[in-house]
C-alpha cells in the first residue's frame, strides 16, 4: 500500500510542476481564433477603431473589458490623438474585433515601421542605454555607453520561464556572463509608452533595468486571408498566409473547371516584398514561385511573371 501511495503522490506532483514551468509569459493562445493586430487606434465618441498598418481600412473595435479605454486615455490624456497599439483580437460578427489583450501603447505611425525581423524579443532600457534582441540561438547585447555588442550561445528550450542565462568569452580572454529576464509585468518607458513585459539584465554584476516586446512584428502581422476583387475575366483567388511560414492559395478560373488548390510556404522579404513558393497544387507535386510587393495601401500586388497569373498580374487585399 505505502508503494502505491508513493507513486500517486507522484503522478500528482510532475504535471503541477511542469504547469509552473512552461509559457510564464502567457504566449501559448487559449483561444485559437485571437490574432496579433497592431496599428493606429482611434476613438470616436465611443467607438474605437483600427487602422492596421500598411492599411487605409479601418475595423471596429469591441472592447468589452475595457483594455483599450484604459491604455488609451492613459496614453493620450485629454488630447484623444490617435495612438499606435499592438493587440491580441478575435474577429467577430460585422468585421468587429474583440479586444483579449493589449501587448504595446503608444508612440505614433512610425511605430509600424518597426519590423524586428527575426527577433523572437526585444528588451531595452535606458539610464544607461542598452538593448538585447533574443534570437533563435543567441541573446545579441548592445551597450551604447561602451559602444559594443556580445553574442551570448543560447539553446532553443531556454526561456521557457522568460530567463536566458549565458556566458562568453571575448577574444582577448575576457569572461562575459549574462542573465536576462523577462517578467509578466507591465513597463513604461521614457517616451511614455507602455509595455505589457518589464526586463532586468545582470551582465557580468551589472543589472539594467527595462522593457520588453515580442517581436517579429512584420511576420505575425501578415498572417490571414487576402483575395482579388473580381472583374471581367479575371480568376477568383483566396490567399491564406499560416502560421509557420506555410501558405494556401484557393484559385477559380470561372471557366466551369473544377478549384485548383495550392499549397507551399511563405517567405517575408525587408524590402517590402512576399515570396510564395508553391509545391503543391490539388495534392500533386508542382512548384511555382509567386512574388508580391506590398503597395502603400496594404495590397499585394504581383510583380514578374507567373505561371498561374501570366504578366497581368493580380492585386489581393485583406477580407476577413
Amino acid at each position: 500500500m505505502r508503494r502505491i501511495k508513493k507513486c500517486l503522490v507522484l503522478l500528482v506532483f510532475v504535471p503541477v510542476f511542469l504547469s509552473g514551468c512552461v509559457d510564464s509569459l502567457g504566449l501559448k493562445q487559449k483561444n485559437s481564433n485571437v490574432e496579433f493586430v497592431r496599428g493606429i487606434v482611434s476613438k470616436d465618441d465611443s467607438q474605437f477603431t483600427i487602422t492596421p498598418c500598411y492599411s487605409q481600412e479601418r475595423r471596429r473595435l469591441d472592447d468589452p473589458r475595457g483594455l483599450l479605454k484604459k491604455h488609451f486615455s492613459g496614453y493620450t490624456g485629454s488630447t484623444g490623438l490617435p495612438t499606435y497599439m499592438e493587440v491580441k483580437a478575435e474577429q467577430g460578427v460585422d468585421l468587429v474585433w474583440r479586444i483579449d489583450d493589449v501587448m504595446v501603447a503608444g508612440g505614433g505611425s512610425k511605430m509600424c515601421h518597426v519590423n524586428l525581423s527575426n527577433i523572437r524579443f526585444r528588451a531595452q532600457g535606458g539610464n544607461p542605454p542598452w538593448l538585447a534582441d533574443v534570437l533563435p540561438g543567441s541573446v545579441r547585447v548592445q551597450s551604447y555607453e561602451t559602444l559594443r555588442t556580445l553574442n551570448f550561445p543560447i539553446d532553443s528550450f531556454d526561456g521557457t520561464q522568460g530567463v536566458w542565462e549565458s556566458s562568453l568569452k571575448g577574444v582577448k580572454g575576457q569572461s562575459y556572463s549574462l542573465r536576462l529576464e523577462i517578467r509578466d509585468q507591465p513597463c513604461t518607458d521614457a517616451l511614455n509608452i507602455w509595455y505589457r513585459w518589464s526586463t532586468s539584465m545582470d551582465l557580468s554584476g551589472n543589472t539594467f533595468q527595462g522593457c520588453a516586446r515580442q517581436g517579429d512584428l512584420t511576420n505575425r502581422a501578415l498572417l490571414g486571408r487576402y483575395s482579388n476583387l473580381l472583374t471581367d475575366n479575371e480568376a477568383f483567388v483566396v490567399l491564406d498566409i499560416l502560421p509557420e511560414n506555410m501558405v494556401s492559395m484557393l484559385l477559380d478560373y470561372r471557366n466551369g473547371q473544377a478549384l485548383i488548390v495550392m499549397q507551399g510556404t511563405w517567405q517575408w522579404k525587408s524590402n517590402d516584398k512576399l515570396i510564395i513558393h508553391f509545391t503543391q497544387q490539388d495534392g500533386r507535386k508542382q512548384e511555382s514561385v509567386l512574388l508580391l510587393r506590398r503597395a502603400y495601401s496594404g495590397e499585394f500586388v504581383q510583380e514578374g511573371f507567373s505561371s498561374e497569373f501570366g504578366r497581368a498580374g493580380i492585386s489581393l487585399k485583406r477580407s476577413e
